[in-house]
């Protein structure tokens, strides 16, 4: 235990990982909007933070048109998303367990509209984010783009899957770790 309270303030997001910023082009973009819910994200303090940038974020890709697709987790309707970030009609919701490509129609939503790069978000960084971003990047030939502000858990999580993004063989091939406010579209 004490171990982990002197290691914590040296484990903040991504350590070792530099933030990058990124221009993309939202005509072939994807914002992935992972588990923002009542249920996986209501009583989460670090994800409820994020809630303002998310939302920022949602508005900004959605003035470029691009495409914002939301998940739930297993028993969860797309009436459980939390209002500030709530899905527009239009808008795509998958259900699903950790990986938002296993079981659902994600992959084939994506390369109907022409996707090439994903935003990945969410909460649950090691689950939903880590799981769906791999699986992206590496089944399905996706660039992947994990902004660390919109990616929460615990810190050690967070920190990993920054880490891993950034590092891991193969999938640091075809991710880069940014922030929402170093986005560009």
């Amino acid at each position: 235990m004490l171990l982990a309270l002197l290691l914590a303030p040296a484990l903040a997001w991504g350590q070792g990982v530099t933030p990058r910023a990124v221009t993309l082009n939202a005509g072939r973009t994807a914002l992935l909007v992972l588990d923002f819910t009542s249920g996986t994200c209501g009583s989460r303090p670090r994800c409820l933070a994020s809630l303002p940038a998310e939302a920022n974020l949602i508005a900004r890709a959605r003035a470029h048109r691009m495409m914002v697709v939301y998940s739930v987790a297993p028993g969860e309707t797309a009436a459980n998303i939390l209002p500030p970030v709530a899905p527009s009609a239009s808008d795509p919701v998958v259900e699903s367990g950790p990986d938002k490509f296993v079981g659902t129609n994600l992959a084939s939503i994506l390369a109907a509209a022409g996707v090439t790069t994903v935003i990945v978000t969410g909460t649950a960084a090691e689950g939903a984010v880590l799981d769906t971003g791999l699986d992206a990047g590496l089944r399905e030939g996706l660039q992947v783009v994990v902004p660390e502000d919109l990616v929460t858990s615990s810190v050690y999580a967070e920190s990993y899957v920054a880490w891993d993004f950034a590092n891991a063989p193969g999938i640091s091939a075809r991710a880069v770790v940014t922030r929402s406010d170093l986005l560009g579209f």
